[in-house]
């Protein structure tokens, strides 16, 4: 089961959540069912770095290096 961010239309509280298949999702803090998923970004750690999304766009695309702009 997937971990989701997710934030409260009614209070505007952000929280996680571990959610199953067609699992509905409520508000801890004020049980309201009006939930957004957020969009969240990944963290992997290896050997001792720890890679987000800045280590992600170095490489590849336009301005990138990719495409031999520079």
């Amino acid at each position: 089961m997937p971990i989701y961010e997710y934030s409260c239309r009614e209070c505007g509280v952000e929280f996680e959540k571990l959610v199953g298949l067609n699992q509905s999702v409520m508000c801890p803090s004020c049980e309201s069912a009006r939930v957004m998923r957020r969009i969240s970004l990944v963290g992997v750690k290896t050997g001792g770095q720890s890679l987000g999304a800045p280590a992600m766009s170095q490489g590849g695309g336009c301005c990138g290096g990719g495409c031999g702009c520079h």
